[in-house]
């Protein structure tokens, strides 16, 4: 009777809220399979709810294990994005100095001081040659 209900139960989670909640299992996202839901159901239906329930305390915890990596990853993924933006944005416009390892508004060599030979039109910043 309880197992009955706690597959009832599962089945209307994964039918009525998983479609509309947003987001994924993460512990399914990160090594395939089925998500908690999915495992929950098989379990319970092959080992029997009081069985189930210490596997699936496992499942959870090692989902949880997986959302922190998957967000962990997410948000060093967003890091690398928002350099390259930085670097774009800053390098965007300027032309790299041929015998210096410097940036340029406009064509000229910061070694000799830039367009007109002064310093007129050239501000020179180190950015590792535009490589940063």
């Amino acid at each position: 009777m309880m197992t009955r209900a706690a597959l009832a139960a599962i089945d209307g989670y994964q039918r009525w809220i998983s479609p509309y909640k947003g987001f994924r299992c993460a512990y399914s996202v990160a090594h395939g399979g089925p998500g908690c839901s999915g495992y929950a159901k098989a379990v319970i239906r092959d080992e029997g709810l009081w069985r189930a329930w210490q596997l699936m305390r496992v499942r959870f915890a090692a989902c949880k294990a997986a959302a922190v990596a998957l967000s962990q990853a997410r948000e060093t993924d967003a890091a690398k994005e928002q350099r390259a933006r930085k670097r774009d944005q800053f390098c965007d416009g300027l032309e790299c100095c041929a015998s210096s390892p410097r940036l340029c508004y406009g064509v000229g060599d910061c070694a000799t001081g830039g367009v007109d030979g002064g310093t007129k039109g050239c501000d020179c910043l180190p950015c590792g040659g535009c490589s940063w």
